[in-house]
């Protein structure tokens, strides 16, 4: 499974996928007023201008990404990056229901 410790060591770029995809969705159902951005910090990214709204969300992935590429060995490091992708899997399915609420709302 992908989101184990051990898949994310052996496909650590489905976490930056998940996060591009969040953010181009994210910024997808603002700008069609269907989602707000809950994360203050992004929110107040976002208000400031989308391209550091985009830098954020794509950041700290790519940061984790620096550190499983040099530490691997690190349980820590492991763990943390398997939680990251977990939750932007769920991030991304609950994208992915709104934006089938949103079309199929006449």
């Amino acid at each position: 499974m992908l989101l184990t410790a051990r898949g994310s060591a052996r496909n650590p770029y489905l976490l930056l996928v998940l996060s591009v995809f969040d953010a181009l969705a994210t910024d997808s159902g603002i700008r069609l007023q269907l989602v707000q951005e809950a994360n203050p910090i992004a929110k107040a990214l976002y208000e400031s201008h989308v391209l550091l709204f985009y830098g954020y969300k794509t950041l700290l992935p790519l940061l984790l990404l620096l550190l499983l590429r040099h530490t691997p060995e690190r349980p820590i490091v492991r763990v943390g990056t398997s939680l990251a992708t977990a939750l932007y899997a769920v991030v991304a399915i609950y994208h992915v229901i709104w934006i089938g609420v949103a079309a199929a709302t006449p």
